[in-house]
């Protein structure tokens, strides 16, 4: 438990989400919790809303672009939803995080819908 002066922060660790090391996520319930928490830390963090646990997650804001909910229902090779993009630069900011970590990713506009969607398969 962190705590401050004026408030106190509840956080737990996820059972279900991990970061890329397999350790689990810190949970808050709310935006607003998230957020506290992200300036009690100090750094850059921006919250989000997990789509896997539908509760809020921190990541650093270097890693942070902004996905939309779905708006399509396009899946990928494996059958799992495709991440939607809002902007052709979101998507690139993405493209440029995975390509640090040796993954080399392609955007294409969504066929169904105005969003973007990344693949490892070459776009023409």
């Amino acid at each position: 438990m962190k705590m401050n002066i004026n408030q106190i922060y509840y956080s737990h660790k996820s059972s279900t989400c991990m970061n890329k090391d397999g350790k689990a996520l810190s949970v808050y319930d709310s935006y607003q919790e998230a957020q506290n928490s992200a300036r009690y830390i100090g750094k850059s963090f921006i919250p989000y809303l997990c789509s896997r646990c539908g509760k809020y997650h921190l990541k650093p804001e270097e890693f942070y672009c902004e996905k939309v909910k779905r708006v399509c229902n396009c899946v990928d090779h494996n059958g799992n939803p495709k991440d939607c993009y809002k902007t052709h630069e979101d998507a690139l900011k993405m493209v440029n995080i995975r390509a640090k970590a040796g993954i080399i990713l392609h955007i294409y506009e969504c066929p169904k819908s105005d969003c973007f969607h990344l693949t490892s398969r070459n776009v023409l």
